[in-house]
């Protein structure tokens, strides 16, 4: 069957501000003279081909797939930052498009720009050449934003002299701030600091008291001092909070980090049914799930409710008969795919009758061929077939998720190691309840547990 191959215009700006219309004017010569079924137009928004490699860019995975599928004529882009900064990354693109016969077009003209050609000697010298192009805008950008930010917490930027003045909202704050930084030795003293500022405003205070912006200077290379920004401390004040709380500052984003990473379920509140919410008490260094709707109050630790599901897991893995699943899983799909091997055979021997027919009668059929009841019966078919294809291929992925739920309780019961919990939670749990002094867990797979409690006493360490 042939397959439509399209010619595919790639475009690619690097920041939300940024307009394609550039990039669009001049592929527009091009696509003049192509049928619009032709044309496969692929933008890639706020994209920086610099930071991101290209299985972290969809857009271009999407291009990549279209010319593995054989479906791709020419690729049109307006040159070569627009597809890859990476010389290694475009090297591999020249000999994946080689190996398909894809053409490459550059649509840039005028300023000097090589198209693309089949050496590949001299396409690996000009990718290296568009890496460091690359590389050098990315520094040259970086540099400007330390000493030139669009935005900056605590400051107003006056556009025409480019100077950067306190904010009067933030002035106060900001200056308080800095001063009780110098007071605080201890992680639980920053935590106690922080705990009075709203919650999307902690974290970027901890980076703000590590930007030497604050103090008028920028130190990536050497001391330079700004002198377009109001400074609300001295350098020598930035340097002193850098050596006393720069472990203390590092010791509390991790602790954030961790509990902020603790949040792996989704229970939900036994009263009005709705999720619960996952907060953190940064002062108490504890994570817990709340519900303070119309209604008795709901609240649990996340550690409390952890080890309610960990030990209710355990119990669930020592009473569950994995032999009786995956043999019945077995079975059930041996008798479906036979039905539908049956069925996907008897559409193919349809399939093969009426193109025995056409062909014998092939001098009957008028210019409008698609129109005739043949080949409209034997579309109806191909799509049939797929339909039954792409249901065994759902069925098979079910039998080898019953396989993977086997495979995990028999890791647990041979090593007797500690299996990831978010893991058999989303096997084993349907639905995590949570009342005042009650969880309630629906299990799935209910059938295949032999003499299981379905009641338990939780005594904060243990469960009866």
């Amino acid at each position: 069957m042939n397959t439509v191959k399209y010619h595919v215009f790639f475009r690619r700006v690097s920041t939300a501000g940024q307009d394609i219309a550039m990039q669009s004017s001049a592929d527009a010569p091009f696509r003049e003279k192509l049928l619009p079924e032709e044309i496969m137009i692929i933008d890639e928004y706020a994209i920086s081909a610099n930071k991101l490699s290209v299985h972290e860019r969809p857009e271009m995975q999407k291009v990549i797939s279209l010319i593995k599928q054989e479906r791709v004529h020419t690729l049109y882009a307006f040159d070569r930052t627009r597809l890859f900064r990476d010389s290694y990354e475009a090297q591999e693109f020249h000999d994946l498009r080689r190996k398909y016969n894809v053409n490459l077009m550059f649509t840039s003209v005028g300023n000097g720009h090589i198209q693309a050609t089949e050496d590949i000697f001299l396409e690996g010298i000009l990718n290296i050449f568009s890496d460091i192009e690359g590389k050098n805008i990315a520094r040259r950008t970086k540099e400007a934003l330390r000493r030139y930010p669009p935005k900056k917490i605590g400051y107003e930027k006056i556009k025409e002299t480019k100077h950067y003045c306190k904010d009067p909202q933030k002035k106060k704050m900001l200056e308080q701030y800095f001063s009780s930084l110098l007071e605080i030795s201890t992680i639980e003293e920053l935590t106690e600091l922080l705990s009075g500022f709203p919650k999307k405003l902690k974290l970027s205070l901890i980076d703000i008291a590590r930007d030497p912006f604050y103090a008028a200077y920028d130190l990536s290379k050497g001391e330079n001092r700004l002198h377009h920004v109001e400074p609300y401390i001295d350098l020598t004040t930035f340097n002193r909070i850098q050596e006393k709380l720069g472990t203390i500052f590092d010791s509390y984003l991790e602790r954030i980090g961790k509990l902020d990473a603790q949040n792996a379920y989704t229970p939900q509140c036994g009263y009005c049914r709705r999720p619960l919410h996952y907060r953190i008490d940064e002062i108490k260094n504890i994570g817990y799930y709340s519900c303070s709707r119309k209604h008795g109050k709901v609240f649990i630790t996340f550690t409390d409710l952890a080890k309610v599901i960990q030990l209710v897991l355990e119990e669930i893995i020592h009473h569950f008969d994995s032999k009786k699943l995956l043999n019945q899983s077995l079975l059930r799909f041996r008798e479906i795919r036979k039905k539908m091997e049956d069925e996907i055979d008897s559409i193919e021997t349809q399939l093969n009758e009426i193109m025995e027919n056409i062909i014998l009668n092939m001098d009957d059929y008028s210019n409008d061929w698609k129109k005739e009841p043949n080949y409209k019966r034997m579309a109806q078919l191909k799509h049939e077939k797929a339909f039954l294809l792409e249901e065994l291929s759902d069925k098979e992925h079910l039998l080898l998720e019953n396989k993977m739920v086997v495979e995990a309780v028999e890791d647990y019961l041979h090593s007797k190691s500690e299996v990831n919990p978010s893991l058999l939670f989303t096997m084993f749990v349907h639905k995590l309840i949570v009342y005042q002094n009650e969880v309630d867990i629906e299990v799935s797979m209910f059938d295949y547990l032999k003499d299981l409690k379905t009641d338990f006493i939780y005594k904060g360490e243990e469960i009866a």
